[in-house]
């Protein structure tokens, strides 16, 4: 499926907006950041740190509704995006007017609302881009993210909640709004580890920058937590840049062209990838059990616990293992352990897709000429031995130029991937390989070639031009024999496909 990017608007009030609304963003985070990180303006504490601090966060918002008008299936999605961070904005409005300095502010209090508000709109936002994005995500790839968020979540939760858990003190609704903050800051990191995983670990730019503002986010507030706490992090303003760095880089990401941002069930190769997810998160949880139950009286169960995970990845493994040797199996061919038709079917559209005039795909289709008197002369056991034999020397043939295959009875096909110069030189050899003669017997081939996609760009008919020529060829040569002999033969003639070109088209 094709994501068409979204129109942008060329009026001069779009660009008048959207260069004051980059001034803002980017000017406004290195304004504060100065500020906090290198103590510059300090008699502009108030207007630096609350009034444009504030205003780049609700810049970041008016930015995502914005851009979020462009987007078709993505407009709720970047609609509640951008209304969770108007909400974040209008809580910190709300802090730097009634809260900050004042000693007798109520806690929890709206500002704490609106805080908490962002992340419900930024969960749904999320899993709305998610559900526009995905397409054709394979169940593996969904478990990967399951197994990748809850195992983040795991460590959040004896890393941060549990810690944030001691120290909270006061009222149950004080009590309630402090766990409430580590809680949504892990379940939102855990779904941005999720979402990564969702794209085989390969985000692209936009979710990039998405994922990033919200993991900035949460870092951000994982410091705020602590510092309040009085642990090891030093006072003052320094995290207020990450807030605003977060806000800058949520507010990028909907800016992002979308046609290379698709969620995608991984291509070829990625098969490997598979059991990565899986054992590293269960060896987490490996850890984090030992770690839980490392003061224990007896470490039995642990040992027995660990062990049984331990079990688990070993047999993640085996059964990738025999998943891929069966596989194999099933694409080899049994007798001459070339690959097979299934396999030539699946190879052939992916080279075709890879093909272009600079680098070129040659398809080769082969036939047997007199194996059907090879076999009737010396019985089937000899005529599979000879066909094993045959197999062998074509693989040897082919080489690292391409790869060969056995699609019927006495049929072969080769795909070779080789430099243009070399293609005579191993069709020749493919040919040579494919001939046996002996007392009683002569086997050779007759073969079709097609050059992808300089001939054809189509799979299909890639093939019947090949077949075409093969058999175009196989005629030529049994016409030229029966003027050498008479009319006796010793193998009836293959049918006339229609349309046949002449001998000279089979390429040479």
């Amino acid at each position: 499926m094709t994501t068409r990017e979204p129109a942008v608007d060329d009026s001069g009030l779009a660009r008048i907006l959207r260069g004051a609304l980059a001034v803002l963003l980017l000017g406004g985070t290195l304004l504060v950041a100065l500020h906090s990180w290198l103590d510059i303006g300090d008699s502009l504490d108030f207007a630096i740190s609350s009034v444009i601090y504030d205003a780049v966060v609700l810049g970041a918002g008016v930015a995502c509704l914005v851009r979020a008008s462009a987007f078709g299936p993505e407009r709720r999605a970047w609609i509640l995006l951008g209304l969770a961070i108007l909400v974040w904005g209008a809580a910190e409005v709300y802090w730097a007017v009634f809260i900050e300095g004042n000693a007798d502010a109520p806690y929890p209090s709206p500002a704490d609302i609106g805080y908490l508000a962002f992340y419900p709109l930024a969960y749904a936002g999320l899993a709305l881009l998610v559900r526009a994005r995905a397409h054709e995500i394979n169940w593996r790839l969904w478990m990967d993210g399951a197994i990748a968020a809850l195992g983040t979540a795991a460590l959040g939760a004896a890393f941060v909640f549990d810690f944030v858990a001691g120290k909270a003190e006061g009222t149950p609704l004080q009590i309630a709004t402090t766990l409430a903050y580590p809680l949504g800051d892990i379940a939102m990191v855990a779904m941005v580890i999720g979402v990564v995983a969702l794209t085989g670990w390969r985000p692209g730019r936009t979710w990039s920058l998405l994922l990033a503002g919200l993991s900035a986010l949460v870092i951000a507030d994982i410091a705020f937590t602590l510092q309040s706490t009085g642990e090891a992090l030093p006072e003052g303003n320094w995290i207020d840049p990450i807030y605003l760095i977060a806000a800058v880089c949520l507010a990028a990401a909907v800016w992002q062209p979308t046609a290379a941002a698709e969620i995608t069930s991984p291509g070829e190769g990625a098969e490997r990838r598979e059991i990565i997810v899986p054992a590293v998160f269960a060896s987490v949880m490996i850890g984090l059990f030992a770690m839980q139950f490392y003061s224990a009286t007896s470490g039995l169960s642990t040992v027995l616990w660990a062990a049984t995970m331990t079990a688990v990845i070993l047999r993640l493994a085996m059964s990738d293992r025999e998943n891929k040797a069966l596989l194999e199996q099933v694409r080899t061919d049994p007798l001459t352990g070339l690959a097979n038709q299934g396999r030539m079917q699946v190879d052939l559209p992916i080279r075709v897709g890879q093909a272009s005039e600079e680098s070129p795909v040659f398809l080769l289709l082969f036939d047997l000429n007199g194996f059907k008197h090879y076999n009737d002369t010396f019985g089937h056991p000899a005529g599979d031995d000879l066909l094993v034999r045959l197999g062998g020397t074509l693989r040897d043939a082919v080489g690292e130029d391409g790869v060969a295959y056995r699609i019927g009875g006495d049929e072969f096909c080769v795909l070779l991937t080789c430099a243009q110069e070399r293609f005579d030189a191993v069709s020749r050899e493919a040919a040579k390989a494919l001939t046996a003669t002996g007392p009683g017997f002569e086997v050779s081939s007759s073969w079709g070639s097609v050059e992808i996609p300089g001939e054809e760009s189509e799979p299909s008919a890639a093939l019947q031009l090949a077949d075409v020529r093969m058999y175009a060829q196989k005629e030529s040569r049994r016409l030229a024999h029966d003027d050498l002999l008479g009319p006796t033969v010793t193998e009836a003639p293959p049918p006339r496909k229609s349309g046949a070109p002449s001998p000279s088209a089979s390429r040479r």
